[in-house]
């Protein structure tokens, strides 16, 4: 076969396919299925950012592009766009933020990000501060703090970045009920969590209602 020949027909080919593949109605999205995320008021702030799909060239959706897009939602952690060419369908695959507490208004993860809450409301604890500065940085010292401690605080405030506080529902040798930790700031927290776990075992703190571990070598209960 003559060279010339062999290159029409490669030419042919590869326009016809650019042809079924960019402008024909054959690879067309058909539908378009989500998977992590069930709640319709999340279905749809997704769908806004990637726009409708349906009727769309699958060859022009772009999975990383629109996965980058989706991601730029506070709330979502992680996000996975795939294309099923058999089908003619769309899978968008995307995990939630878990919130850990709140703060003004807003949510925050156990990595610290503060992200805005969409179709979800969750039991979790208030954190409160004078600025958003300083809010983050309470926000950041409470997703730092170990998991089994952290469900503990019911509240935590800060008066100043250096100047924390929780409001905690303790254990105290067999009743529960609350009471107010100083922690003041976010150094040697393992310490000052032992030595607070320390202080409430003691008989003689039974009935205290404030424990100060800012300096957690030397301790002040009331």
């Amino acid at each position: 076969m003559p060279r010339i020949v062999k290159v029409l027909i490669s030419a042919l080919i590869i326009s016809s396919l650019t042809y079924i593949l960019g402008w024909s109605s054959v690879f067309t999205v058909k539908r378009v299925e989500y998977s992590g995320i069930t709640n319709p008021l999340q279905i749809s702030t997704v769908e806004k950012k990637v726009g409708n799909l349906i009727g769309t060239k699958l060859a022009r959706i772009e999975p990383r592009q629109s996965a980058r897009s989706i991601t730029s939602l506070s709330w979502v952690e992680q996000a996975e766009v795939s294309r099923n060419w058999f089908s003619s369908s769309v899978t968008i695959s995307v995990k939630a933020r878990e919130a850990i507490g709140a703060l003004n208004g807003r949510y925050i993860d156990s990595s610290g990000t503060i992200f805005d809450p969409v179709g979800i409301s969750a039991e979790v604890p208030q954190l409160s501060a004078p600025t958003p500065a300083i809010g983050l940085a309470a926000a950041q010292l409470f997703a730092s703090l170990p998991e089994d401690f952290r469900q503990s605080i019911t509240s935590m405030g800060a008066r100043s970045a250096n100047d924390f506080s929780m409001d905690i529902d303790a254990n105290i040798q067999g009743q529960s009920r609350g009471l107010t930790l100083r922690f003041g700031d976010a150094d040697e927290i393992d310490l000052k969590i032992k030595v607070f776990k320390a202080l409430i075992e003691r008989k003689e703190n039974k009935n205290i209602s404030t424990v100060d571990v800012s300096a957690p070598h030397a301790p002040i209960v009331k």
